[in-house]
């Protein structure tokens, strides 16, 4: 409650960034469950902590990772869907990679700074580790071995790699889908297959692991994600009936519960990324159906709060990760002694203590970074670099 009370609400206030007012809430409410999703399956791998009932959904959540990249696109998408269903003009691209760099650059850097002096004290300066950080500065580090899969930089940041490789593309999609929609659905989507089924799937060792989460993998996905925006403005115009709300949260229940059902079946698969690969369509087709439940179902409690965890959400992502792995190796907190982590001699008092820690500094650090580095370095390079050209 006291989260949710004037004071708390002020807290969170302050910790917000500037809302976008025509962003629905459901849509602040599906990022803040995917990223949860991916963040309780990073500090359970560190943890061992049953979760009970979820302990299958928890084991893949992983996958939800793909359900943030569709929100990205459903995100983007939106005021152009809008400019189509008010039968506007195209509205153009004009700012948008200025846009996209001042959301997403000060945060990916700060967090590859930050591992850098870590890996500085521990290693030292090699060869290797300079690669690395050509490759996450420039933003390919997807593209090499050791900057995708033995990175020292924040293993959550390769993300931040297939998203800006769709940012650079984004101008190019968007003239193509305002212009054919479905047509750029069904390319995408047969562009995702044949990289799948075509190459990625052909591949085994060293090779498969780097081509399964490049950026064609994701073209159906990021395409879903479009139409998605398109679906709910369209359906817009029924949100104040009712009936038509609780049928729409019905349906996105309905299709969390097929995505959770899917997440059963990838945790008895006997190779995870394999079974990704061909279910990655048809999940993100649900995953899409939740999206648009939430957005045009009945507004769920706490806006302050749901608006508070999709604020924090890409620094949160960025963050937990390496912080519960530095924690437990590298900082030895909670205390712990020998070469055993206490998670694996079964140590229940540890794990419990462990989790919150890691769940707290994640948080804690989340909401400090956007209070105080996301927004002040936004504002000062808009201010500097970009303030002629607004």
């Amino acid at each position: 409650m006291g989260l949710l009370s004037r004071g708390g609400t002020e807290v969170l206030g302050r910790l917000l960034p500037p809302q976008e007012p025509q962003r629905p809430l459901g849509a602040d409410v599906f990022r803040a469950m995917a990223v949860g999703m991916v963040g309780w399956f990073h500090i359970w791998q560190q943890t061992w902590i049953n979760p009970g009932p979820l302990q299958l959904a928890v084991r893949t959540g992983y996958i939800w990772v793909d359900g943030m990249i569709l929100l990205s696109a459903f995100c983007l998408w939106l005021p152009y869907a809008r400019a189509r269903a008010a039968r506007g003009s195209f509205p153009g691209c004009e700012g948008f990679w200025r846009r996209r760099a001042l959301r997403i650059l000060p945060c990916y850097y700060a967090v590859v700074l930050f591992a850098l002096l870590l890996a500085l004290r521990s290693e030292g300066w090699s060869a290797g580790l300079g690669q690395d950080l050509a490759a996450h500065l420039t933003l390919t580090h997807t593209l090499f071995y050791r900057s995708y899969l033995f990175t020292s930089l924040g293993s959550a940041t390769w993300t931040v790699g297939v998203l800006a490789g769709f940012y650079l593309l984004f101008p190019l999609l968007a003239r193509a889908f305002w212009r054919w929609p479905l047509g750029c659905l069904a390319a995408l989507c047969a562009g995702q297959l044949a990289y799948s089924w075509g190459f990625a799937l052909k591949l085994s060792g060293a090779a498969y692991q780097m081509a399964f989460n490049q950026l064609p993998a994701f073209l159906g996905v990021w395409a879903i994600g479009m139409a998605g925006a398109e679906l709910y403005e369209a359906l817009c115009r029924y949100a104040a009936r009712l009936p038509f709300r609780a049928a729409a949260l019905a349906m996105g229940l309905a299709a969390l519960w097929c995505v959770f059902q899917m997440q059963k079946d990838l945790a008895y698969a006997p190779d995870g990324q394999r079974w990704q690969l061909v279910h990655r369509l048809p999940l993100a087709l649900l995953q899409c159906i939740a999206l648009l439940g939430l957005c045009l179902g009945p507004q769920l409690p706490g806006r302050r709060l749901w608006q508070w965890l999709a604020a924090i959400s890409y620094n949160f992502y960025l963050w937990h990760q390496s912080l519960a792995v530095w924690l437990k190796y590298r900082w030895h907190l909670p205390p712990w002694a020998g070469d055993t982590p206490p998670n694996q001699l079964g140590d229940a008092n540890w794990q419990r203590t462990y989790n919150l820690l890691c769940w707290g500094a994640a948080l804690l650090v989340s909401a400090l970074m956007t209070r105080y580095a996301e927004q002040p370095a936004a504002a000062w390079l808009k201010r500097r670099l970009f303030a002629q050209k607004d």
